[in-house]
């Protein structure tokens, strides 16, 4: 086998694992922009009726990004701890 074949294979190899990791990339993040908007908008939510109670929880990156990554049972979650603590 020819080297000049053998370096094509090797970086078609190499190109067909980049694309596959960068769909897999762009799969987890939309997911966790998903997760973020939808966590937000029910901290909104959550915030508006329990806004009598003293349960408010601000939105701020934490927030966000911990809702992002857990979705609405992190937004439980947070109220939790804000019970707890």
């Amino acid at each position: 086998m020819n080297i000049n074949k053998m370096i094509c294979i090797m970086i078609a190899f190499l190109l067909l694992l980049l694309i596959l990791s960068i769909k897999n990339t762009i799969k987890i993040v939309s997911k966790l922009c998903i997760n973020s908007i939808l966590g937000s908008c029910f901290l909104l939510i959550i915030n508006t009726i329990l806004s009598n109670n003293g349960l408010l929880i601000g939105l701020n990156f934490f927030t966000i990004i911990f809702t992002g990554i857990l979705g609405i049972p992190g937004v439980i979650c947070l109220y939790i701890l804000k019970i707890i603590l």
